[in-house]
């Protein structure tokens, strides 16, 4: 019987220190940004810009298990120097809210109740980036939205169908009472081993900068609501896929794409060629050597595509291999 009451008391004990050490997380990263209303929930997102500023303002859509931040530690300052730039939070990450709606795993969705959020703030044709599992929220705004678009740039992004399994974690939360547990008890101190080799691994074969988590918030990932989020969405993304892959010829909205050859994350061959096979006239930018995270590894190539599109150049149709930059 003592074993039960132990174990009761561990759960607890769990308990009480991933409830503290979520509320310690929202104290220590506050919402940076702004809200908005769009489907019914409070969408966060961050602003910055020139006193004057020129050509179509550049949007920042986050990838899996990350938020706003990753685009506001990386391209935006840069990029704000010329520009009106706006980063998101996915709904249901960062601090945006998840709409109480049904099937908010889909791409689709999500591009709708983004482009609700841009058309309440002010924000016409812009140019969007979406990286990683934003690049499929991009590609299905610019299905959605045609005509509402300056120009498109793909960053590393999951397009297509892939094969393997789930992480099992992800499996674990989908669980009714398991994942319930999970989220409650093991989520606090299991985020503290996972954060550092998830890092590592999203950036191989590059090596991540220095305080990466704590500059983006990572940690907001490790609250119950954002990760069961996260889970969702990266667990239904690939039945997503299996449909708007399809319909990639359809987009006509200037397409930049741009992929690290040696993405172990999310292959470049299987999504990122592939999809500029299936763009008519959209550039391909391969950066030879280079994993995930372009933006932090060759922020210059990805900030000068940008600038293009925005300024309403045309893609420099075809494939461009970027070589690594040489040591001096």
């Amino acid at each position: 019987m003592w074993i039960v009451w132990l174990l009761i008391g561990l759960a607890a004990a769990l308990a009480l220190y991933s409830a503290a050490t979520s509320a310690r997380i929202a104290r220590a990263f506050p919402p940076r940004g702004r809200f908005v209303e769009a489907a019914g929930a409070k969408i966060h997102y961050f602003e910055m810009a020139p006193a004057k500023p020129e050509g179509a303002t550049i949007v920042l859509i986050h990838g899996a298990s990350g938020n706003l931040g990753d685009m506001a530690a990386s391209l935006m300052p840069p990029l704000a120097a010329r520009h009106r730039v706006i980063a998101i939070d996915r709904p249901g990450h960062g601090w945006s809210e998840r709409p109480d709606l049904p099937g908010m795993t889909d791409p689709a969705m999500q591009a709708r109740v983004i482009h609700e959020a841009l058309e309440k703030i002010g924000v016409t044709k812009p140019v969007l980036l979406g990286h990683s599992w934003g690049g499929a929220v991009a590609t299905a705004y610019a299905l959605e939205f045609p005509q509402a678009l300056s120009g498109l740039l793909v960053l590393s992004g999951a397009t297509h169908v892939w094969e393997g399994e789930t992480a099992w974690y992800h499996r674990l939360v989908a669980m009714p009472v398991a994942g319930w547990l999970f989220l409650r008890t093991l989520l606090g101190p299991g985020g503290q081993l996972l954060m550092g080799p998830g890092v590592t691994g999203v950036f191989a074969p590059d090596k991540a900068p220095e305080g990466y988590a704590a500059s983006i918030g990572l940690p907001l990932l490790f609250r119950p609501g954002h990760f069961r989020a996260n889970s969702a969405d990266s667990s239904g993304l690939r039945g997503h896929l299996v449909s708007q892959s399809k319909r990639y010829s359809e987009i006509k909205v200037p397409t930049i794409i741009v992929t690290g050859n040696r993405d172990k994350t999310v292959w470049a061959k299987l999504h990122s060629y592939a999809l500029h096979e299936e763009i008519a006239g959209s550039e391909l930018i391969k950066l030879a050597g280079v994993g995930h995270m372009p933006h932090y590894v060759r922020p210059e190539i990805v900030i000068d595509a940008l600038e293009r599109l925005a300024r309403g150049e045309p893609p420099r149709a075809g494939v461009h291999v970027v070589e690594p930059k040489a040591v001096v």
